[in-house]
């Protein structure tokens, strides 16, 4: 008998012709779109939102500067889940919302979210006729203004805008020493309406000062010619704990919303004592007993010298948690610190237990998080990782199911 493709597959047991014969009739739809799919399994990781740690934070934050509030929920909130969060802060009142790309500024409005919202990022063409008919409001500082412009008159609305000024980002923004001109040309512009101005500070102690001196020459330049600029805002998560005269109209906290603090030095001062609002989870799979020279994971990454116990946990990097942190990570099992093992693959991590446990299948595991006496932040998971809270906190899986509390 010749070998072929089919022929092979059926020697093997692996012929792709059912072994149980499919029922005659009208079949239901097996698709993912059908509507009784499951969301997730009891066993996938989880993200849990405190709310009341958000809304703590916040008026940490509001008695802190006495100015109004722009959030910042860029990438997903930084991990926080970009609609919820966003509900929550319009829910208690918040100014205005930052987001990093028109595509998130977009999702909220379609979402239902009316507060205003300033979209950082950059945009097209095509787009604006969206901005404007959304009411997004939209960083600009290069010609493409103009094209903003065209559409709102075709419109007969006016586009809002703030005006990005880079003063010494060497990032986005108009280069300070020749904004002057930009400013006046936009606000000629019988469509635009300039709702603001302003600057991303470097987080340098001393340059930031020098940055917010630029600054506030500029608008004070532009307002001696009669120019209005709308609402001056430059401090962000750094600036509202370290300088104080760069509050101005609006500030623009980020990381600092979600219970962390941009600097190793800040977090270690917490001045305002915050609140973590993530918490991140999942649950022990399959408790296994290991033999003496048993070994686990890809190139028999661990090898056990004794007989213990090891759990599975069913979480890995493609949700977000960082596979460099193998070597000195730990998780929470019953208020317990367990280290991990082998290697963290997509999917799972495996925890060593010791010979003596209590675990069983289906215990909570926190990775970010509190249990009983317990905790691990997401510093100390960046820690761990040798990589920034930031990273962390916005490398978790968008698809991870969020449980609000």
């Amino acid at each position: 008998m010749k070998l072929s493709r089919r022929n092979f597959l059926w020697m093997s047991g692996l012929s792709m012709t059912p072994l149980v014969k499919r029922p005659s009739g009208r079949q239901k739809d097996a698709s993912p779109g059908f509507k009784q799919r499951i969301k997730s399994s009891s066993f996938d990781g989880w993200v849990e939102i405190d709310f009341d740690s958000l809304a703590w934070n916040l008026k940490k934050i509001q008695e802190r500067v006495k100015v109004p509030i722009m959030a910042v929920i860029k990438a997903n909130a930084y991990g926080h889940g970009q609609l919820e969060v966003a509900r929550f802060l319009e829910s208690r009142g918040i100014d205005s919302l930052m987001v990093g790309k028109l595509q998130e500024a977009l999702f909220l409005r379609e979402s239902g979210m009316t507060c205003p919202i300033l979209n950082f990022g950059p945009f097209g063409a095509q787009e604006t006729e969206l901005i404007i008919r959304n009411n997004i409001s939209q960083s600009v500082f290069t010609s493409s203004v103009g094209g903003l412009n065209s559409a709102a008159l075709q419109l007969d609305q006016k586009a809002q805008v703030h005006i990005h000024v880079d003063t010494g980002m060497g990032r986005a923004g108009l280069p300070y020493y020749r904004a002057l001109p930009f400013l006046e040309h936009v606000s000629k512009l019988k469509g635009i309406e300039i709702a603001g101005i302003s600057t991303t500070l470097t987080e340098d102690f001393e340059f930031d000062r020098e940055q917010l001196k630029r600054f506030l020459s500029l608008i004070q330049e532009a307002t001696q010619q009669g120019l209005w600029l709308g609402r001056k805002h430059a401090a962000s998560s750094s600036a509202l704990l370290t300088c104080p005269s760069a509050f101005l109209d609006l500030v623009r906290p980020g990381i600092t919303l979600y219970g962390y603090y941009p600097s190793d030095e800040t977090q270690a001062e917490d001045a305002l004592n915050l609140r973590p609002v993530l918490r991140l989870k999942s649950r022990v799979y399959e408790v296994k007993t290991l033999r003496s020279g048993d070994s686990v994971s890809y190139h028999k990454a661990y090898t056990a010298k004794k007989t213990e116990k090891m759990a599975l946990v069913p979480i890995g990097y493609s949700d977000g948690y960082p596979d460099q942190a193998i070597e000195k990570a730990s998780v929470l099992i019953r208020g317990r610190r367990y280290s991990l093992i082998g290697t963290i693959t997509a999917n799972h991590m495996e925890v060593l237990l010791g010979h003596q446990t209590a675990v069983r299948a289906g215990d909570e595991v926190v990775l970010i998080g509190r249990q009983g006496q317990e905790s691990i932040t997401a510093v100390e998971l960046a820690r761990w990782a040798g990589t920034s809270v930031y990273k962390i906190l916005i490398g978790l899986n968008p698809l991870l199911p969020k449980k609000c509390i």
